[in-house]
């Protein structure tokens, strides 16, 4: 059974009036009080999560291909293994390294919600929501504390919410990762203001640990993010005219960075093992597509066959217009304007990466945009856009009529995208027991996108295992009797009485890190058809292992950036108790 949206539309639109409702209420009864913007901010943002209150999973999107990567990552959790690396439920049971090369950071929180006895869905639902709302949240801290001014920061933060890559991340494709990257940026640039305007230590080692976290969400992603921090970073110093920090800073942002190394450097160790990237070209969004939804009057940002619409958003590109004419009549504040050029240069750069333009310079970087799309590259734009609208507010809204014009714009930023509030279909009938079910058929569907998670010896036209072996480990040739004793995820074990001399078939994956022992006697052994473990046996009594265990480069590395990263997260409980504690002993 297909839930239809179309009641959740009138839905949304009765909460979003009654919320105006309130709100002109309150000014008719309290007159001369001033409503806290925050306040509105956070009910404003409530809005849009009362789709996740339906029950089901989204029709399409990425939403039901992280519950099944998260059923197999909280069973190796389970198992005992805090950084898993090898996902064994999934690919038809043979596995493959999903958690060396995707991100997990998401899984973690998931797996916890889910501990509590909630299900994967609703599990996933809860993350949605939160990294959903709490990123307006932070973004309007961190532009209040750019300004000053909260109608600046209310307008960054509902634009930044309502942004329409941020919906279409949130409500179609139900991509964890950037959704992470969504809610983290604005801390990072946050800590970074406020360490460069006061200079404490403290902030500047919460930005490295958020940068962390940047890069364990998505690293992709994170790149043209940390760029912009860095740049930022770099920008700031010379206007406070501090050039002695400059380097203190870009240092702890990229231990930051470097804390996350294991998450991207595996591309470089596999990369001798893994499918190598199939032949494309670069593909850039028709440039005038930034500027439109072709679907409903502009207004709705999915089509009928779940095309996306990747676009900037309509209110973002007036403010951008309206914020150069600003600067071209020289009517922006002096105190502000550096920043204000900065942001938009920056937004520029960004649309240039996005333009047919730039193609020559994504050549030198093929491997690059091919994990990256340019339409990721809508994030950052977001970002600036976002910034952009409350420097544009702090600037222009002087005048009571004025702010009333902001706040029309405003109120068109919310009410253009209510069709986009939600995923448009759900489906009701599945659970947590029907995904689980399907958990080893899971990888099928995915087809040849995420390539790397696969091996140099798949087949293209065959390439991942949509069912499970009858049985684990067969017999290719000779005669024997097999017993399972005891299969995890990365450890398989057998009693194999072998009358002959054996070539077998251990239905894994085969991957760097993987080892045959037989009785404790390491055994060779070799990549068969389409990347399957096989191996040779003498005849006789053997007790069999199959195990995996990270190679010794590889673990070397997620070693160090554990290390580091317990580092980071080590000194900001040192610093921030030490701080909590100066403050209590003042109080007392």
């Amino acid at each position: 059974m297909i839930f239809l949206n179309y009641h959740l539309i009138v839905i949304n639109l009765f909460f979003s009036v009654l919320l105006l409702v309130c709100i002109l209420f309150y000014k008719f009864i309290f007159p001369q009080k001033k409503i806290n913007l925050l306040y509105i901010l956070i009910f404003v943002s409530l809005l849009p999560l009362i789709s996740l209150l339906r029950p089901g999973t989204f029709e399409s999107g990425d939403f039901n291909i992280h519950i099944y990567r998260i059923m197999s990552f909280y069973s190796s959790l389970v198992e005992g293994h805090f950084m898993p690396s090898w996902a064994g439920q999934l690919n038809g049971t043979y596995g493959n390294p999903l958690f060396i090369f995707n991100y997990n950071f998401p899984y973690y929180f998931i797996s916890f919600f889910h501990l509590l006895g909630i299900s994967f869905i609703n599990s996933m639902k809860i993350y949605l929501g939160l990294t959903f709302f709490l990123s307006g949240i932070f973004m309007y801290f961190w532009v209040f504390i750019l300004t000053k001014n909260k109608l600046a920061a209310f307008t960054s933060g509902i634009f930044y919410i309502f942004s329409p890559y941020h919906l279409v991340d949130y409500s179609f494709r139900a991509t964890l990762g950037e959704l992470t990257v969504f809610t983290i940026t604005p801390l990072i640039f946050l800590f970074l203001s406020l360490y460069i305007n006061k200079k404490k230590f403290l902030f500047l080692v919460f930005s490295s640990f958020f940068t962390a976290l940047l890069f364990a969400a998505h690293p992709l992603v994170a790149i043209p993010i940390f760029a912009v921090t860095v740049i930022y970073a770099v920008f700031m110093e010379i206007v406070k005219n501090s050039y002695k920090s400059i380097f203190i800073c870009v240092l702890w942002l990229f231990l930051g960075a470097l804390s996350s190394t294991y998450l991207w450097v595996s591309f470089i160790i596999f990369a001798q093992y893994t499918f190598p990237a199939p032949p494309q070209a670069i593909w850039f969004i028709p440039f005038v597509s930034l500027f439109y939804s072709p679907w409903l009057y502009g207004f709705l940002f999915q089509g009928h066959r779940g095309e996306l619409a990747l676009f900037i958003g309509y209110t973002q590109i007036l403010v951008v217009v309206l914020s150069i004419v600003l600067l071209a009549k020289n009517k922006i504040p002096k105190n502000i304007k550096p920043q204000y050029i900065f942001w938009i240069i920056i937004l520029s750069t960004f649309l240039f990466f996005v333009h047919p333009s730039s193609k020559p310079i994504w050549n030198i970087f093929h491997s690059l945009i091919t994990l990256l799309a340019t339409g990721r590259l809508l994030l950052p734009i977001s970002l600036c856009t976002s910034v952009i609208a409350g420097y544009f507010t702090y600037s222009f809204a002087k005048s009571r009529r004025k702010k009333v014009l902001i706040y029309i714009i405003i109120l068109f930023t919310i009410s253009s995208t209510i069709l986009n509030w939600g995923h448009r279909t759900l489906i009701v009938d599945i659970n947590d027991s029907f995904l689980q079910k399907n958990l080893s058929k899971s990888t099928a569907y995915e087809g040849v996108t995420a390539y790397f998670l696969n091996t140099k010896w798949a087949d293209i036209n065959n390439f991942w295992f949509s069912d499970a072996p009858t049985k684990n480990l067969e017999i290719l040739s000779g005669n024997a009797t097999v017993v399972p004793l005891k299969r995890t995820s990365v450890q398989h074990t057998y009693i194999i009485d072998a009358k002959t001399s054996l070539e077998i078939k251990e239905n894994t994956l085969y991957f760097p890190g993987w080892t045959l022992k037989s009785d404790n006697k390491h055994i060779y052994i070799y990549s068969a058809k389409r990347g399957v473990i096989n191996a040779k046996l003498n005849a006789g009594l053997h007790y069999v292992e199959l195990y995996y265990e990270d190679i010794f480069a590889y673990k070397f590395i997620k070693t160090i950036s554990l290390i580091l990263f317990c580092g980071i997260a080590f000194l900001l409980i040192f610093l921030s108790t030490k701080q909590l504690f100066k403050r209590n002993k003042l109080f007392f």
